[in-house]
């Protein structure tokens, strides 16, 4: 087995097995929550405390995962997350919960950039998205049968037992990231010239190295149009099935299912995909993904609606990792992590502001109509978005000169 195999699998089984652990804990700490304080709102609350750090922080987390050698960052982040997740069932009031659960929010953003940097680093960069996708695959797989060995584990023995395999899992994930071969001495160069300089002049370097990469723009201005919808699809969706097509809790199921299923197709997929533009591959499947979603408004049966799901799980991810591998490919490694932080900012806003937008836009139309106009209109966006054809733009040797000016 050749190093960049051996570090392959070893980055495909620790962020899968987290992944597992990732599925353990939000099924775990959204039933436990409702356990205690029978609060649907409560639930929601501590789902927002897990969504903050990434729209609220992402560009500032950035600059630190520049800053740092991103593997021993992500192993102290995993073995964090490790201790806080233990300590969750045994905590004695909600607030606490809400207070915890953000900080491992924290942590999980910055280890997770930590790793989607560090993937960059490790492998070659024509190679990346094939990398990506079968990494992804194997996630995607976790994330459908997760739920489902969490709540076994739930039934036999308890919320607590759920933390205890979601701990073991964040400790596994850590050893196979210690045992990585990465450039060490490269990474340590980076670190000590990027510790010369102020944070907010490396903030604001970060925000202006990103407005010289038109492509990864691009891709985040269509991301954030799809997630406007998105975010609203996500919160309507069982809206939409139980009292307009009528679907039991089986089927409802079997319908997230189908989502899961989908995003397992599109990044098996992508794994077959060679030499075809990333930033296509995000608008094609952004625009599908509308007009499935468009379709969706206008099912009358379940198995209808089941196969367009499938669908939407499928081009929503391929877009997702196409546009995570557009950053890596794109991006330079000392400033990956933020433009990475303000990508996921940007599509977390969207995500965010959908949902809060989805019971006063409900208000005023039918879920029927959300979905349609929504799909339509995120089409539209899409097709308007793609118009132009933008080429990669280097700007490596002006950005190494302003980095050397910097550190002099």
């Amino acid at each position: 087995m050749t190093g960049l195999q051996r570090n392959f699998w070893l980055m495909l089984t620790g962020r899968s097995v987290s992944k597992l652990g990732d599925t353990f804990h939000f099924l775990a700490l959204a039933l436990m929550i409702y356990a205690k304080t029978g609060s649907a709102l409560s639930v929601g609350q501590v789902m927002v405390a897990s969504y903050l750090p990434m729209l609220l922080l992402g560009p500032f987390l950035g600059v630190w995962i520049d800053r740092l050698d991103k593997r021993r960052l992500a192993i102290v982040c995993e073995l964090i997350r490790a201790g806080v997740v233990l300590s969750i069932p045994f905590l004695p009031h909600v607030y606490w919960i809400y207070t915890l659960t953000f900080v491992v929010a924290v942590v999980g953003f910055a280890s997770s950039s930590s790793q989607s940097a560090l993937i960059a680093q490790l492998f070659p960069k024509q190679e990346l998205l094939g990398y990506n996708a079968k990494i992804q695959t194997s996630m995607q797989v976790m994330a459908i049968a997760g739920p489902i060995l969490a709540g076994m584990v739930i039934g036999f023995w308890s919320y607590t037992a759920a933390f205890v395999v979601d701990a073991l899992t964040f400790l596994f994930s850590a050893t196979t990231l210690s045992l990585l071969a990465v450039a060490a001495k490269s990474a340590t160069a980076r670190g000590a010239g990027a510790k010369k300089k102020q944070f907010w002049a490396e903030f604001s370097a970060g925000a202006h190295y990103m407005w010289k990469l038109p492509r990864v723009l691009n891709a985040t201005a269509v991301m954030f149009t799809a997630m406007i919808v998105s975010g609203m699809f996500n919160v309507l969706l069982v809206v939409f099935s139980k009292d307009i097509i009528g679907v039991t809790d089986t089927q409802f199921g079997w319908l997230e299912a189908g989502i899961g299923l989908g995003l397992a197709l599109g990044a098996v997929t992508l794994t077959q995909v060679k030499k075809v533009d990333l930033l296509l591959i995000v608008r094609f499947g952004i625009l599908v993904d509308a007009l499935l979603i468009a379709l969706l408004g206008t099912t009358e049966s379940f198995y209808t609606e089941w196969l367009v799901l499938v669908g939407t799980g499928m081009f929503s991810v391929m877009a997702m990792i196409a546009s995570a591998t557009l950053i890596q490919t794109e991006a330079e490694q000392p400033y990956i992590g933020r433009v990475l932080g303000f990508y996921n900012t940007v599509f977390m806003a969207g995500t965010v502001g959908s949902m809060a937008l989805a019971g006063v836009v409900e208000a005023y139309f039918s879920v029927r109509e959300i979905f349609v106009y929504g799909g339509l209109l995120t089409a539209g966006a899409t097709l308007l978005l793609s118009l132009k054809r933008l080429r990669k733009t280097n700007v490596s040797t002006g950005q190494s000169r302003q980095s050397g000016q910097a550190e002099a």
